[in-house]
């Protein structure tokens, strides 16, 4: 089916004003980083205090993201979705104030507690997907899915520090924070709101039917599974945090500082770019083997970065890194999505984007070794070598990966009843 087809089939299972309320609900999260630096060192001057807190909201954000995954598991995305909208403008709010008024022991902690209560849309609508396509037994179109969430993720890392820039033009550093928090709530609740919302679902009783489908009812989570998807997430959140290490290294080396901004922003466009031309794949390309080609692609996309020597050319290589990005990223999530079990989505989709986060703070300040004896190139070494080892990881797994989407398949084709009857979560909700 042709991409465009399979993308307007989307916007007919939510409506569209469901695709511009989920991006919008991204923004704040996507402006948090650049705002914190942006407030803390227009008030104190200090970078070295900026970065700490900044470090602090990266830190909350990926140890919060599976805490929120799994109480939406539990409690269901509508509940946990609001309180955490509330708490999270409550705690952009009050970072604003603790700054500009001089209470410099409540930063670090409110800056913690704004990562940490960060709304997980990206995750969450993800899981909806699941769960919508899953009710119609149209599992084969999650790709599509999670290639347009992929490219709206990365439109959402463009767009939100080029909020915060903006708005920093207007002369007041607690700007875009204050924007920040006033647009969660305007946007973020509202998606915890929307109808697509998924049900909570309970365990079976004691003497349901035994079975694999029940198994995965009953929540038993695949750990190995859930270990490697978040391994390689990892791998590619490395990528990019020590990609962003190599540019600002490359960029003082020609002397000419001021452009690493804008050479890093060009692989989010070829990242977004190239994750909405990943709904042209074929179907007959089942996800595990996407999971392994995007995994080599990524190795070559990692491998052009040693090329760059100008300006020119390191915006090519950072293109066609973006552009392997994408398809790695996205095959990732759609295996999660094919494989955790119903009740413990939220929690393994967030813990994916965890993988991420933490892949790209632990590995920005470990990259920040190399440059100064080996030069940028050495700094460049870093996303090769993780990309090789996370080609390595995926050879070494994708056995048993089929195996376990072979099993969901045939228990899916056991348990899905008629479409006549099968319950969706638009009117279950």
């Amino acid at each position: 089916m042709p991409a465009r087809a399979s993308y307007r089939d989307l916007v007919r299972i939510t409506g569209p004003w469901f695709l511009v309320l989920s991006f919008l609900a991204r923004l704040p999260a996507a402006m948090g980083p650049l705002g914190v630096i942006t407030l803390v060192v227009a008030a104190t001057g200090s970078y070295g205090t900026a970065g700490l807190a900044t470090a602090a909201f990266g830190i909350g954000a990926a140890l919060g993201g599976p805490v929120t995954g799994t109480l939406a598991d539990r409690f269901g995305q509508r509940a946990v979705g609001i309180a955490t909208a509330i708490v999270d403008a409550a705690a952009y709010a009050a970072l604003v104030l603790a700054v500009t008024g001089g209470l410099s022991a409540a930063v670090l902690p409110l800056a913690a507690l704004a990562g940490f209560a960060m709304p997980q849309v990206g995750p969450l609508v993800r899981v909806r997907w699941a769960v919508l396509l899953g009710d119609r037994g149209q599992q084969r179109r999650l790709p599509t899915a999670m290639a347009y969430e992929g490219a709206a993720d990365e439109a959402s890392f463009l767009a939100g520090p080029a909020l915060v820039g903006i708005l920093a033009l207007s002369g007041w550093a607690g700007a875009p924070l204050l924007v920040g928090s006033v647009l969660t709530v305007l946007a973020a609740v509202p998606f915890a709101l929307h109808r697509t919302v998924p049900p909570v679902l309970r365990a079976p009783r004691a003497d349901a039917p035994a079975g694999p489908a029940a198994a995965e009812d009953a929540g038993r989570m695949p750990f190995s599974r859930v270990a490697v998807l978040v391994a390689a997430m990892s791998v590619i959140g490395i990528v990019f945090g020590a990609t962003q290490t190599g540019v600002t290294a490359f960029a003082d080396s020609i002397g000419s500082a001021g452009s690493a901004g804008l050479i890093y922003a060009v692989l989010g466009v070829g990242s977004a770019v190239a994750g909405l031309a990943v709904a042209w794949l074929p179907e007959s390309l089942g996800p595990v083997s996407r999971y392994v080609w995007s995994a080599a692609a990524l190795v070559g996309g990692s491998a052009t970065l040693l090329l760059a020597h100008s300006t020119l050319s390191a915006l090519g290589t950072v293109v066609v890194l973006g552009v392997t990005a994408a398809p790695y990223l996205i095959s990732g999530y759609a295996l999660a999505g094919r494989l955790c079990p119903p009740r413990r989505a939220g929690m393994v989709m967030t813990l994916l984007a965890s993988g991420v986060v933490a892949g790209v703070s632990l590995t920005a300040a470990a990259a920040g070794r190399h440059p100064d004896p080996y030069g940028y190139r050495g700094a460049f070494t870093v996303p090769l070598a993780a990309a090789v080892l996370g080609l390595a990881l995926a050879a070494l797994v994708a056995p048993g990966l089929r195996r376990a989407v072979h099993a969901a398949d045939r228990a899916d084709a056991a348990t899905t009843p008629h479409p006549a009857t099968r319950p969706t979560a638009l009117t279950s909700a």
